[in-house]
């Protein structure tokens, strides 16, 4: 059974600075560009611990944050 992460994603926030949060693939990724980290589902759990989460480059975050639906923004 897979997870409907968008919905997810609404509820949630970053627990590092608490801004809001869109969904790339099987990740939650911080909308804050400061912040720029990632936080893992595994098991269809959304891991939401500051100290799992992993660093994006600013690149890649930039990549994301367009591809991401402005309904989440």
């Amino acid at each position: 059974m897979s997870i409907d992460l968008q919905s997810y994603a609404q509820l949630l926030v970053c627990p590092a600075c608490q801004s809001k949060l869109v969904v790339d693939g099987h990740i939650f990724v911080c909308c804050a560009e400061p912040c720029r980290l990632k936080y893992e589902v595994k098991d269809d759990i959304p891991v939401m611990l500051s100290d799992e989460a992993q660093p994006i480059a600013p690149e890649e975050w930039a990549a994301i944050m367009q591809r991401a639906t402005p309904v989440n923004l």
